[in-house]
């Protein structure tokens, strides 16, 4: 699997090793945290699989969960749409879906409780397909 946004960042969050601090055994405690902060944000397949269940389950979520799966749908999508895009996968479904996450990425989420479930349906649906098409074009690993 090819690195995640997040993974990008945590990466590029530490800077150049200085020898003479390497030497002291000097530690930068500011740029831990950074990294460590930006590694906690990266989410698991199992994490993205729930997401989708959340959205997809005939029961809809509590009125105060709608706006935290929403928000973990985005980033599941841009993360997926990503390793798409970085792989370079040629699959004509793999692009549709990847152009239909795009699009899902800059609809807000809407003010009425059923409009934002049926949004959250969207983007859970085209999670779980772009998710299951990036493992049958063997993009990612068998997802269990």
């Amino acid at each position: 699997m090819t690195a995640t946004p997040e993974l990008a960042e945590a990466l590029h969050a530490i800077p150049p090793l200085q020898p003479a601090a390497a030497k002291k055994g000097q530690v930068d405690v500011e740029m831990l945290t950074r990294v460590s902060a930006a590694l906690r944000r990266i989410r698991t397949l199992s994490e993205v699989l729930d997401d989708i269940g959340d959205a997809l389950d005939p029961q809809p979520p509590a009125v105060d969960d709608v706006a935290d799966i929403y928000e973990r749908l985005r980033g599941d999508l841009e993360r997926l749409a990503s390793i798409a895009m970085a792989a370079e996968v040629k699959d004509p479904e793999v692009l549709r879906l990847t152009a239909h996450a795009a699009e899902l990425l800059d609809v807000q989420l809407p003010k009425d409780h059923h409009g934002r479930i049926a949004h959250l349906r969207r983007q859970g649906a085209v999670a779980n397909d772009l998710l299951e098409r990036l493992t049958a074009t063997r993009t990612i690993r068998q997802v269990a």
